[in-house]
Parts: C-alpha cells; sequence; structure tokens
C-alpha cells in the first residue's frame, strides 16, 4: 500500500498537493473503507464516515470538510471497484492541509483573480493562496471545515455549516447545507443550499476526482469524454481568465464528440508517473495539450436548468459516468492523468466578469441552489 500510495501522490504533485488512491478491487459493496478510521474529534464537533447505498452503488463521505471518500460501482464483469482517489484515514485528510481532493468547495470554488472584488462599492481583500489569486475559497473554505450532520439515511446525508463573516476576508455568514444521495438511477447527487445575512459572493463546486478503472490504474488516457461545449474561457499564465471566450473547434479542447484523451493529452514518461524535479518536460505535439485545467462553457438550453453536460467512458472497465449540472461552467481538469474531476461550477472569476454568465453575488432573502448528478452505468 505504501508503494501504491508514494506512486500517486507522485502523479499529483504537479497539479494538487496529494490524492490518495482506494483499493485496486471490491468484491462486493459491502467492502468498504473502515468507519473507525475517520472518528475522532476536530475543534470539539465529532467527525465519522457515512455510507449511502441504494443497493448498486454506493458512496461513503465524511463530514470533515465534506469529502467523497469513496463511491464503489460494478465493472462490465460485476467486480466492484472504488473509482475516486482518497485517504485511507482522517489523520491522512488533515496532514495534506493545502489539499481540497474530493472535498467540498466554497465559499468561492475556483480562482478569484488577484484576490479582490468589489461589491456595493465596497473592495474586498481575501486570502491570497494560489500565487497572488485566490484559489477554492482561501485558507479556511469547506474543506477545512468539520459539518454538522443534520439528517442521515439510507441512501443520503445531509450536512450543515456557517463560514463566519470576516473569515479569510469575506463578507457575511454563508450557512450552507449540503445533500449527498444516492439516486434511483444510479447517480451520486451533491446539492448545495446557502443563504446569508449580508451581501456576499458564493459560487460552490466539488473536487471528486475520478479514474473508472479504479486506482492504482495505470492512467486515464484509455477514457473516452464528451463535453457539451462550443467555447473556454481563454486565461492568461496563471488560469485567470481574460474575458474572452475561445472556441474549440480545431483545438485540443473539443470534446463535442466522444474522444479519447490519448488523443488529446501527451502521456508521461515512461516509470515517471510526475516528471520529477528538474526533470525535463516532453514535447507536446501540435493538437495536443500537456494536461486539462479548462473551464468549459455548457450548451445548457435554459439557465439553471439540470441537464446532462458530460459523459466519460472507460473501454477497460465498461464503465461510464454522466455528468448532469445546473451551472453554466464546468472546469475539466487531468493533472498527471492518473485521474480527472469535472467541476460544475460559475465560470472562474465570475464576480470580477460581469458578462460572464450567471450571478456570483448572493444577498440576504435570496437562497443560492446548485445540484451535480454524477450517473454511473456499465
Amino acid at each position: 500500500m505504501k508503494k501504491i500510495f508514494l506512486k500517486f501522490a507522485a502523479v499529483c504533485a504537479l497539479a494538487l498537493p496529494c490524492c490518495i488512491p482506494a483499493k485496486a478491487q471490491m468484491k462486493a459493496p459491502g467492502d468498504l473503507l473502515d468507519k473507525s478510521a475517520f472518528e475522532t474529534e476536530i475543534d470539539g464537533k465529532a467527525v465519522s464516515l457515512y455510507t449511502i447505498t441504494n443497493g448498486r452503488i454506493t458512496a461513503q463521505v465524511t463530514n470533515f470538510g465534506g469529502y467523497i471518500v469513496g463511491i464503489y460501482t460494478p465493472d462490465k464483469n460485476g467486480v466492484y471497484t472504488n473509482v475516486v482517489g482518497h485517504n485511507d484515514n482522517i489523520q491522512q485528510y488533515r496532514s495534506f492541509s493545502r489539499n481540497p481532493v474530493g472535498s467540498a468547495l466554497g465559499r468561492y470554488a475556483n480562482r478569484i483573480g488577484h484576490a479582490t472584488f468589489t461589491l456595493d462599492g465596497v473592495k474586498y481583500e481575501v486570502t491570497k493562496n494560489n500565487g497572488e489569486h485566490t484559489l477554492h475559497g482561501g485558507r479556511n473554505g469547506f474543506d477545512h471545515t468539520v459539518w454538522d450532520v443534520e439528517a442521515v439515511s439510507e441512501s443520503s446525508v445531509v450536512l450543515s455549516c456557517v463560514l463566519e463573516d470576516g473569515l479569510d476576508g469575506f463578507p457575511g455568514n454563508l450557512k450552507t447545507f449540503l445533500t449527498f444521495s444516492i439516486t434511483e438511477d444510479d447517480g451520486v447527487s451533491i446539492d448545495y443550499k446557502a443563504t446569508t445575512d449580508k451581501p456576499t459572493v458564493c459560487n460552490l463546486s466539488h473536487h471528486v476526482y475520478f479514474n473508472l478503472d479504479g486506482f492504482p490504474a495505470e492512467n486515464v488516457l484509455n477514457h473516452i469524454v464528451w463535453i457539451d461545449a462550443d467555447a473556454i474561457t481563454e486565461t492568461d499564465n496563471t488560469l485567470i481568465p481574460t474575458g474572452r471566450l475561445l472556441p474549440v473547434e480545431g483545438t485540443p479542447f473539443d470534446f463535442r464528440r466522444p474522444t479519447a484523451l490519448s488523443e488529446r493529452q501527451v502521456a508521461a514518461p515512461a516509470g515517471r508517473g510526475a516528471f520529477g524535479p528538474g526533470a525535463p518536460a516532453p514535447a507536446v505535439p501540435e493538437g495536443m495539450v500537456r494536461s486539462f485545467d479548462q473551464n468549459y462553457c455548457l450548451n445548457h438550453t435554459a439557465e439553471g436548468r439540470l441537464e446532462r453536460v458530460a459523459s466519460v467512458h472507460s473501454p477497460a472497465s465498461g464503465r461510464t459516468m454522466e455528468v448532469f449540472s445546473d451551472q453554466p461552467g464546468l472546469q475539466f481538469f487531468t493533472g498527471n492523468r492518473l485521474a480527472f474531476a469535472m467541476e460544475s461550477q460559475l465560470y472562474p472569476d465570475t464576480l470580477n466578469r460581469p458578462e460572464f454568465p450567471g450571478t456570483a453575488v448572493l444577498r440576504p432573502g435570496e437562497t443560492y441552489r446548485h445540484t451535480v448528478v454524477y450517473r454511473f452505468s456499465k
């Protein structure tokens, strides 16, 4: 297990500080992570692991950070595998203080350019934790929060938390309810509702990592991706949007037809999951990229409608994952090829780009709502 851990940590090192593999195969849905490995007390609050199921697929979540630590689905041969990158116990999650892999993201997912924004004529400076910018809510967002457990049933768990006024520089006490549930059609649904007591900004998401072949698979380059988007947001070299939308046609970012990642993204050097300190990066052939970290501008038929916006299929395992979202953007992230994320959210830096769709502003008396569903089949 230690060798597997080190391999996966190295592969993710260029993208995020750490993300940990699950078991290679599950014999049955009942072969799950040990609940006792997650039971502890943090900041005076109880932390535990919660298992939800519909009898065909199973998920495990913890109320520390709202992390999804397992989604167990059968492959084409009926073998159950955890398709989510995760840590094995709560101590590992706490050890990597800058690691949002698998966690809830808020109060502002993705990037805020130069860690500033203006709301109702007041300029706010928030915590810089990504160079000169703010990423995923700063240093004390959802991923560092012990959520209160509001309700638990066989197929769902409801969590809540309050991010206090002034935390990381953001205004307003943001009260959020986060519901994880297993749907009747084998989806894992993540539903957010949030309110505030003063005008604030809000863009919530989740950073779960997937490999439909399970972990430790060699990579996800065999995965076939479809994304219903005609454009991506152009960014500078620090991934802050310029305001322009770039058509994907004729570029390696075009997934409007199902396309294997191997046709778009280069492989890592043989025997080296990450390039290693000082190692030269391989050349990128024309029409390909080193890795994906782009916001896709989704083709919704109506603003705020929950629709099928993406899918991923692995020919090796036979698993397919469909993504249903009600948000205008989808951040597609592959890091160093061992896993991928599809984060449903507003476009990055929307609070500084009023021309982008949707609104990042939440006011008293309003309710922020956001649902994403990852549906599995074989």
